[in-house]
């Protein structure tokens, strides 16, 4: 997300963007912003600093917003900073959960699966991006993507429980969906889904 291209804006002008997924890249529409023509130099040291700074800015406003519950503000925020060069592994998992608090999954999920096509490895926005799926019904995916946690993270109980909740879904397999309950307890008996583990379990017992 950090490689988004950026529109520099004349003095005094206000940068907000919207965001929307194309081909895998994002594509970002400036908003109320004069643009400079495509053959501008390359950027100096100094402007460097000034993009750095107004990132972290950015994100700070986003944090502060957050904190006092404005949702909305808090993801222009953290989407400006993306816009500014900030570092996208520091702003994806406040901005995803601004977008998740705010009931707003389908563009949880654009940004998740963005930031995925740059860091297809990052384990916890994997997760996040399962459960996402996993809430919009679509099992398909959502197995994919857990599938890919567990094998980063073999011994991450809460993914074993997630992919045994989505193979219990149509299509699914109950018998898989029982192995992962399984590990599940076995990595983590006391653990906040054990109750339900051992439930779905005993149903399918003869």
């Amino acid at each position: 997300m950090s490689s988004v291209s950026v529109r520099k804006a004349s003095r005094g002008s206000r940068r907000t963007a919207a965001f929307r997924v194309r081909g895998g890249l994002f594509v970002a529409a400036a908003i109320g912003v004069s643009a400079c023509g495509a053959g501008s130099q390359p950027a100096t040291e100094a402007e460097v600093v000034r993009e750095e700074s107004s990132a972290k800015s950015f994100y700070e406003k986003g944090r502060a917003a957050a904190a006092i519950g404005d949702l909305t503000r808090a993801e222009q925020y953290f989407v400006a900073a993306l816009k500014a060069g900030g570092n996208d592994k520091q702003i994806i998992k406040p901005l995803l959960q601004v977008c998740i608090a705010d009931q707003r999954f389908p563009v949880a999920l654009e940004y998740a699966e963005q930031y995925l096509y740059r860091h297809p490895n990052d384990v916890d926005v994997l997760f996040v991006a399962g459960s996402i799926h996993a809430a919009l019904g679509e099992a398909a995916r959502a197995r994919e993507l857990f599938e890919k946690v567990l094998q980063q993270r073999p011994n991450s109980a809460e993914a074993h429980y997630a992919l045994a909740t989505v193979l219990r879904q149509p299509g699914g397999s109950a018998s898989q969906a029982d192995r992962h309950d399984l590990e599940y307890l076995r990595l983590d008996p006391r653990g906040v889904y054990a109750e339900q583990a051992r439930a779905r379990i005993t149903q399918r017992t003869p």
